[in-house]
């Protein structure tokens, strides 16, 4: 049995009101990442919802008796970034069957639709669209419009030249960017040319001739340009903040797990956290960038809701890699942590023109000092290979290096056993794993008690992925963690009083 909700304050009451008394439609996700969403809507005073989902997911379900679900016809992606697309182009999906059951829910068309970040907030089959996002946003997903908005914003840059998606060009572009750095080594990132992409997709870590090869003849297929960047050594992390119509709110630096398949010349993403933070005088710097961009958006682009910067802290400092103009998955897991925050509700608030209910500077301060409260790590990975065909958990305990099953119990002997001469590891959480349109989704979950301040969320997705590879043939293969070399560069009172 759920634990009874405290009563809605009054600014959650302001903020819920547009789903309150309504019939909503929550689509485009997997049957598990909607659970929590049914139980806020019912919280927030909405009908029970018709759920459409385009898979079941790893993780617990909606009660039954909490919504109808209406399944997507079962669909398998190569990518995220064919996933992503396929979700923001949501009226190809609709069957007659599940356009008959959304009829059917809402006769008179006065539901509204709750959909992924990424989906265009375009009225659907005669309803209007919650979240979402608009296409000019989408828009500004292309990573070749980059340089562009960070030097109207003077951002410190790194080495990085666009050019079109051929051998011929991109090598000699290489070399320039190789000179520029001293580093025989670069990034290569693809254009928008075909929509939004995700999950490092169309992201290249160039270190070989062969590496350079394979990735050209990858690039003329799938783009037209190519932006040619130094590679960043230090850890991937990342800055979010909110457009609102009174300034940009600004939250707390992110560490994001992307580790480094050396041989295969790829990132690798594997969870989020916020048990490690960079050094304040380089967080600090981290937020008024994102101050500085949110304000450019706003102005440029008539820009509203949440955005996210990603980067690597260099030691040099923070550096950007790419812009991501939406709700983000780390917005998410921030709103997620932090409920109280309602950063879900202002993002929907937000998108319809609608007023928040509260000065943007305190929705910031209230935010920020939930999330110091609330330290987490969540370490997960997407495998193509699909190697499981159910739901599983397993008990995990820390093994030499790594993670290993728990042992499970073994029944009570007859006669008193002898005491084990090394006491059993205790268990620190358990991963779960299973089917997923992509392949095979795993997750670390921790107890409460493991992690602490100053731990690697990177850490424990290689430690996850591993396990993966172990006991489900996943394919993740060897990864390295990405060292802090900011850690090194920076004097440590400087660190402790910056």
């Amino acid at each position: 049995m759920s634990e009874p909700q405290p009563p809605l304050d009054p600014w959650e009451e302001h903020l819920s009101a547009p789903v309150r008394d309504r019939q909503v439609i929550v689509a485009f996700e997997v049957l598990a990442g909607m659970t929590r969403t049914v139980a806020d809507l019912a919280r927030w005073g909405a009908r029970p919802p018709l759920l459409v989902s385009d898979a079941r997911g790893v993780g617990p379900i909606p009660d039954p008796f909490a919504a109808d679900v209406v399944e997507l016809p079962e669909q398998t992606f190569p990518t995220l970034t064919e996933q992503v697309r396929a979700r923001m182009s949501p009226q190809q999906r609709l069957t007659p069957d599940v356009v008959a059951a959304i009829d059917a829910y809402d006769p008179d068309r006065q539901a509204r639709w709750w959909v992924s970040p990424v989906c265009p907030n375009a009225d659907l089959l005669g309803r209007a669209v919650l979240g979402g996002r608009p296409q000019h946003q989408a828009r500004l997903e292309d990573k070749m419009l980059l340089d562009d908005l960070l030097s109207r914003v003077g951002a410190p840059t790194t080495p990085a030249v666009q050019c079109l998606s051929t051998y011929d060009d991109l090598m000699p572009a290489t070399d320039e960017v190789v000179r520029a750095t001293g580093d025989g080594q670069a990034v290569w990132s693809g254009d928008a040319r075909d929509g939004t992409t995700g999950g490092g997709d169309l992201v290249r870590w160039i270190r070989t001739d062969g590496q350079a090869t394979m990735a050209a003849h990858f690039f003329a297929e799938q783009c037209d340009r190519v932006r040619v960047a130094a590679f960043l050594d230090g850890v991937p992390c990342s800055i979010h903040a909110m457009c609102l119509p009174d300034g940009v709110v600004v939250f707390n630096p992110v560490e994001l797990a992307i580790l480094r398949d050396a041989e295969r010349g790829r990132f690798v993403t594997a969870g989020m956290g916020t048990t490690w933070s960079p050094p304040p005088v380089d967080a600090q710097h981290m937020q008024a960038l994102a101050r500085a961009v949110g304000t450019e958006l706003a102005k440029s682009f008539g820009y509203r809701g949440g955005f996210g910067i990603d980067g690597v802290l260099t030691a040099d400092g923070f550096r950007v890699t790419e812009i991501n103009p939406r709700f983000s998955g780390g917005l998410g897991r921030l709103a997620r942590v932090a409920p109280s925050a309602h950063l879900a509700l202002i993002q929907l608030n937000a998108l319809i023109g609608r007023d928040i209910g509260r000065p943007a500077a305190q929705v910031e301060h209230e935010t920020r000092a939930l999330l110091d409260q609330h330290l987490f790590v969540d370490a997960h990975g997407v495998s193509a290979a699909r190697t499981l065909d159910a739901h599983t958990e397993v008990p995990v305990v820390a093994g030499p290096a790594r993670l290993d099953e728990a042992a499970a119990m073994e029944p009570e002997p007859s006669e008193p056993a002898e005491p084990a001469a090394t006491p059993a590891a205790p268990v620190l959480g358990f991963v779960s794993a299973g089917p997923s349109p992509l392949g095979t989704f795993v997750r670390l979950h921790l107890g409460d008690q493991v992690v602490g301040a100053g731990d690697r969320a990177a850490a424990f997705g290689a430690l996850l992925l591993d396990f993966a590879d172990r006991h489900w043939d996943t394919g993740f293969g060897r990864v390295l963690i990405a060292p802090d070399v900011r850690a090194a560069s920076i004097g440590a009172d400087e660190w402790a009083h910056g």
